[in-house]
């Protein structure tokens, strides 16, 4: 098997576990500090979703992750049931596409998108 773990700076271990497991119910499959007091790396899951949470400034804040999921109004209503601020709800993209948008407490985006979930409108390179 063949995947991929982005890894997304994060400013502080308090803000990111609230957002990522207490808001949107993903669960730390591990963390580490070299040291007590000293930045934390650590891995957060929700099903097949994995992403790395970095306080070691690798990367940069900013960056932005496609997340795809099966079932974008199911996120959608766990983000309006925990209080999840979206830079926009799931939205009708013109390629054909689902998409909702959220910012994490350190700046990252989070675009959740479920694909073909309607007709493409002027997307060449959009298969049927």
């Amino acid at each position: 098997m063949e995947r991929v773990l982005p890894v997304l700076s994060i400013d502080g271990y308090e803000a990111a576990a609230d957002y990522y497991v207490h808001r949107l119910g993903f669960e730390i499959l591990f963390e580490h500090r070299h040291e007590p007091g000293f930045p934390v790396y650590m891995v957060v899951q929700h099903g097949d979703l994995v992403l790395g949470l970095s306080e070691h400034g690798r990367g940069h804040q900013g960056s932005e992750v496609y997340i795809f999921v099966d079932d974008i109004e199911a996120w959608h209503q766990r983000c309006l049931a925990n209080d999840v601020a979206m830079e926009h709800p799931p939205t009708r993209m013109p390629w054909g596409n689902t998409e909702m948008l959220l910012k994490d407490p350190s700046r990252n985006a989070l675009r959740f998108t479920q694909e073909n979930t309607h007709p493409g409108e002027g997307t060449p390179n959009k298969s049927d």
